[in-house]
Protein backbone atom coordinates (compact mmCIF):
# COMPACT_ATOMS: atom_id res chain seq x y z
CA UNK A 1 0.00 0.00 0.00
CA UNK A 2 2.51 2.59 -1.20
CA UNK A 3 0.14 5.53 -0.82
CA UNK A 4 0.01 5.24 2.98
CA UNK A 5 3.52 3.92 3.63
CA UNK A 6 5.07 7.36 3.98
CA UNK A 7 2.28 9.24 5.76
CA UNK A 8 2.60 9.66 9.53
CA UNK A 9 -0.52 9.00 11.64
CA UNK A 10 -0.90 12.65 12.62
CA UNK A 11 -0.56 13.73 8.98
CA UNK A 12 -3.20 11.24 7.90
CA UNK A 13 -5.53 12.52 10.61
CA UNK A 14 -4.96 16.09 9.49
CA UNK A 15 -5.63 15.18 5.84
CA UNK A 16 -8.83 13.41 6.87
CA UNK A 17 -9.98 16.45 8.84
CA UNK A 18 -9.25 18.80 5.95
CA UNK A 19 -11.21 16.58 3.55
CA UNK A 20 -14.09 16.42 6.04
CA UNK A 21 -14.24 20.20 6.33
CA UNK A 22 -14.04 20.64 2.54
CA UNK A 23 -16.85 18.14 1.93
CA UNK A 24 -19.10 19.58 4.64
CA UNK A 25 -18.91 23.25 3.58
CA UNK A 26 -22.33 24.52 2.60
CA UNK A 27 -24.12 21.22 3.21
CA UNK A 28 -27.27 20.86 5.29
CA UNK A 29 -27.47 18.55 8.29
CA UNK A 30 -29.51 16.10 6.19
CA UNK A 31 -26.86 16.13 3.47
CA UNK A 32 -24.11 15.60 6.03
CA UNK A 33 -26.00 12.68 7.58
CA UNK A 34 -26.41 11.05 4.18
CA UNK A 35 -22.76 11.59 3.24
CA UNK A 36 -21.62 10.36 6.67
CA UNK A 37 -23.71 7.22 6.39
CA UNK A 38 -22.36 6.46 2.92
CA UNK A 39 -18.77 6.96 4.09
CA UNK A 40 -19.37 4.87 7.22
CA UNK A 41 -20.78 2.08 5.05
CA UNK A 42 -17.78 2.30 2.73
CA UNK A 43 -15.46 2.09 5.74
CA UNK A 44 -17.30 -0.93 7.11
CA UNK A 45 -17.15 -2.67 3.75
CA UNK A 46 -13.42 -2.00 3.42
CA UNK A 47 -12.83 -3.36 6.93
CA UNK A 48 -14.89 -6.46 6.09
CA UNK A 49 -12.80 -7.07 2.96
CA UNK A 50 -9.57 -6.66 4.92
CA UNK A 51 -10.73 -8.99 7.70
CA UNK A 52 -11.75 -11.70 5.23
CA UNK A 53 -8.44 -11.38 3.38
CA UNK A 54 -6.49 -11.71 6.65
CA UNK A 55 -8.61 -14.72 7.63
CA UNK A 56 -7.99 -16.48 4.33
CA UNK A 57 -4.26 -15.67 4.45
CA UNK A 58 -4.05 -17.04 7.98
CA UNK A 59 -5.95 -20.16 7.00
CA UNK A 60 -3.58 -20.76 4.06
CA UNK A 61 -0.54 -20.23 6.28
CA UNK A 62 -1.87 -22.80 8.77
CA UNK A 63 -2.49 -25.24 5.92
CA UNK A 64 1.14 -24.83 4.79
CA UNK A 65 2.36 -25.35 8.36
CA UNK A 66 0.35 -28.56 8.64
CA UNK A 67 1.87 -29.85 5.39
CA UNK A 68 5.37 -29.01 6.65
CA UNK A 69 4.72 -30.76 9.95
CA UNK A 70 3.32 -33.80 8.16
CA UNK A 71 6.46 -33.92 5.99
CA UNK A 72 8.64 -33.72 9.09
CA UNK A 73 6.68 -36.56 10.69
CA UNK A 74 7.04 -38.65 7.55
CA UNK A 75 10.79 -38.00 7.45
CA UNK A 76 11.16 -38.96 11.11
CA UNK A 77 9.21 -42.19 10.49
CA UNK A 78 11.55 -43.04 7.62
CA UNK A 79 14.57 -42.46 9.85
CA UNK A 80 13.15 -44.84 12.45
CA UNK A 81 12.65 -47.66 9.96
Amino acid sequence: MNLFDSIAPDELTLISSIITIAISKGKSADDLNAIGNVLANLGSSILLLAAQEQYLDSKEEKRKQIIQLQNQIDNLKKELE
